[in-house]
């Protein structure tokens, strides 16, 4: 006998018709949101294996460290082999890795528009993939950076100004080692607009001025299994290079390991988290856009009552009518899925590709099958979407077949009405349908706050890097900061100054470990009555007590009369100072004291010194006697390069909120008037007007969208600058997030645009129900 088809079925590709305003909003929302998610996860999986394969094509170091005179091939070999360890040696091979850090002019103005650090072409470690152009063959020609290059507009052929002497550019790169222009391990944020990396010739090397950094990379002899492991030898290795270092009479300038080296592991990172990020994302939508469903179908449950009892007492079963109203959210959040995903493996993949481009110096890529990205942009959305929906569909089901015929599908029995104030008769109407629709509202509330959270960082992030560009003038205390090798010159002659605004000071980095982060803070010795940094009794205080700079006492939550543990960086000493107060024209984390207390706590010679502080250039001390100066481009390249990699994507994302706020509005105040629909038409019968009507309905959830939305803003601001806190306590470096009152002003408003989008579409709706509708229903 024939199996009878089961007339459900029909239902679904007519509901599809009858509705598919609706089903359209959601299908091209979740389409766009799965895309751009499958793309990422795409994007990220074929970068982050191409950057991993690079590691061994390209000869990626396990670490460096700079020497303060350049080693002899004795002192190398005993540092290979660390015979002189006291303990399990790790055994090394090492490879001169020499740079100079000169000044870069790339439009040949004759103004120095950042930092070159210039390598000498090898083929030993760190090698660079070519992206365009050719390797420099002869002494006047330079490879640089791809990402500076596209960022500064250099092409293949142009010509720079390094230091005063012209190169010609004949290749774009980009350095296994330098996937981000990080310019110092300590820099919170890559600098791509005012630093860039570039390998000459070795003629073309020697014809530079700017001293020479003695940096040796190296590789290990066993390659460590994990990052433990690494960490281990890392350590081991660093003990057997000081002891090796102290015997031959050298300094350790620095010492970076592999894993402490962002300029290797901020780019993999970032996108990781980006990944993780963009999941959890896609998961809180499809779980709001599950809800908006779920609504839905109990309201549909509950208007097509005496059909499903009538069924029911037909012999339908219960689990006949689950699947037929589970099958309408879960078919187009599957066909969504697959046309999001085939989406994102071209045309959202390239995007996500060109974003991470415009950021990180990456290598070239290939495009890679990701399965993980199918699982989660498709496997999980549906399960989601069939989750949701499936507990509420079942807990409406529970009723009898009488309680679907009687339309009796309260959970708790009828009580008495809400007595209402004595307001006009509009008033109480709306009030009545703000009672009525109160789980619309809370998910419609939810979803504001959600986007909120969202707008929050589209907002807050250009008003805090306009706050911190603007005012970076209060936060230094001099426009220059010479630190030089040494107060003497190779000649044993104290270096001095003609320069008036010159003023004398100490300097070192200290280390403030915590489970997180092992953070470089700054230690200052200022001279007394000093004419930069002006901090009243700083020479009164005793040798431990010091003022800090608000940034470190905002990150680690310090207040005055703490004490804070500080250790060396490089030995195994510690130094413990009790808060004294705070300054606030520094922005890095740093302590400050007096410059004789300063000498005392770290055992300083006689007029011992680090550099000079002043406001205008000195120009009589030797290039080679200067370690580094920090200018006011140190101060605002973290900002500067914020606002170029992500400033033009944080207005496209506030307008995605608002487009996502309109969406979420539109099928929650869809299903308002879906639900009153015969109210409406018994009060048009009743005489009143389309504008009337909609003054009940549309301003009853004008008023709960505004309170909503004002809510959001303050919630949302604070879960972003918490999300913010936790971000940053991971990085070294603080800047507070920030939001402007126009920010606020424009964060209320965003929701505010999608919803009069939205009160358009809701006013063709009320007029489109018939006078007649309430008379049919009539039972």
């Amino acid at each position: 006998m024939k199996k009878i088809k089961n007339p459900l079925i029909r239902r679904i590709p007519k509901e599809l018709i009858g509705d598919w305003k609706k089903y359209l909003v959601v299908f091209l929302f979740l389409v766009l949101t799965i895309g751009f998610v499958s793309g990422m996860y795409v994007a990220n999986e074929s970068m982050i294996t191409s950057a991993n394969e690079g590691v061994t094509k390209y000869k990626q170091e396990d670490g460096h460290f700079e020497l303060k005179k350049q080693a002899d091939a004795t002192l190398l070999s005993a540092i290979e082999t660390g015979e002189k360890a006291d303990f399990k040696a790790t055994k090394t091979t090492l490879y001169e890795n020499f740079f100079r850090n000169e000044e870069e002019d790339y439009n040949n103005d004759g103004k120095k528009d950042g930092t070159i650090r210039v390598f000498a072409k090898t083929k030993d470690i760190n090698l660079a993939c070519m992206l365009q152009g050719s390797f420099p063959q002869k002494a006047d020609e330079i490879a640089i950076d791809r990402m500076h290059a596209d960022n500064v507009g250099i092409k293949v052929g142009d010509t720079v100004t390094v230091s005063g002497e012209t190169y010609k550019v004949v290749g774009l790169l980009a350095y296994v080692n330098y996937s981000t222009l990080h310019e110092k391990t300590t820099d919170l944020m890559f600098d791509a607009l005012k630093f860039d990396v570039a390998m000459v010739t070795q003629d073309g090397f020697d014809r530079l001025h700017k001293s020479i950094h003695y940096t040796y990379a190296w590789k290990y002899e066993t390659e460590p299994a994990d990052e433990a492991g690494e960490k281990t030898s890392s350590d081991n290795f660093m003990r057997a290079l000081l002891t090796q270092v102290v015997v031959a009479d050298n300094e350790l300038e620095d010492y970076t390991p592999k894993y402490g080296n962002p300029a290797i592991n901020f780019a993999t990172d970032d996108m990781g988290s980006d990944k993780a990020m963009g999941g959890v994302l896609l998961d809180i939508l499809v779980v709001i856009i599950a809800f908006i469903f779920a609504v839905t179908i109990s309201n549909t449950i509950a208007k097509e009552s005496s059909a499903i009892g009538t069924l029911r007492a037909s012999g339908y079963t219960k689990g006949e009518l689950v699947r037929h109203y589970l099958s309408m959210p879960v078919i187009v959040t599957l066909l969504a899925a697959i046309v999001g995903n085939i989406l994102g493996y071209t045309v959202f993949k390239n995007i996500v590709v060109s974003m991470y481009y415009n950021s990180y110096s990456l290598p070239t890529y290939y495009t890679i099958w990701n399965p993980d990205a199918f699982f989660k942009t498709t496997v999980v959305p549906v399960i989601l979407m069939l989750v949701v929906n499936l507990i509420v569909i079942v807990r409406m089901m529970q009723h009898t077949p009488l309680q679907f015929l009687r339309h009796d599908l309260k959970k708790t029995k009828n009580k008495k009405a809400m007595r209402l104030p004595g307001w006009s008769f509009f008033g109480r109407f709306r009030l009545r349908i703000m009672f009525q629709n109160v789980t619309n509202y809370l998910i419609l509330f939810v979803g504001i706050f959600f986007i909120m959270v969202m707008l929050a960082m589209a907002v807050g992030m250009p008003d805090t890097l306009d706050y911190y560009k603007s005012n970076t003038d209060g936060m230094m205390f001099a426009k220059y900061q010479y630190v030089l090798k040494s107060y003497e010159d190779d000649d044993n002659k104290r270096i001095t100054t003609e320069n008036k605004d010159a003023e004398k000071f100490n300097m070192t980095s200290l280390v403030k470990k915590s489970d997180v982060l092992d953070e470089e803070i700054s230690v200052y010795g200022i001279a007394d009555n000093s004419n930069y940094v002006k901090i009243k009794k700083l020479s009164s205080l005793k040798k431990n007590e010091v003022y800090i700079s608000t940034s470190f006492a905002d990150k680690y939550g310090l207040t005055v009369g703490d004490t804070v543990s500080l250790d060396e960086k490089y030995e195994n000493k510690s130094y413990k100072f009790k808060v004294a107060g705070f300054y606030d024209k520094s922005q890095s984390l740093a302590l400050f004291m007096s410059i004789d207390n300063y000498g005392k706590v770290f055992d300083l010679k006689e007029n011992e010194f680090s550099g000079f502080l002043s406001d205008s250039r000195i120009t009589d001390i030797d290039e080679e006697n200067i370690a580094t100066t920090i200018t006011i481009r140190d101060i605002t390249k973290m900002a500067d390069q914020l606002d170029h990699s992500m400033g033009s994507y944080m207005n496209y994302f506030q307008i995605l909120c608002i487009l996502l706020a309109a969406v979420m509005i539109y099928l929650l105040t869809k299903l308002i008037i879906e639900k009153n629909e015969n109210a409406i038409s018994m009060t048009k019968i009743l005489g009143y007007e389309n504008k009337e009507i909609a003054s009940l309905y549309l301003l009853s959830t004008s008023i709960v969208v505004v309170i909503a939305d004002l809510i959001s803003v303050i919630l949302g601001t604070l879960v972003m600058a918490a999300a913010w806190r936790m971000m940053l306590f991971s990085y070294s470096g603080w800047f507070t997030f920030r939001v402007t009152p126009i920010g606020y002003a424009k964060m209320f408003g965003f929701v505010l645009i999608g919803y009069l989008i939205v009160m358009v579409f809701d006013f063709q709706r009320i007029k489109k129900i018939p006078m007649d509708q309430a008379l049919k229903n009539v039972e």
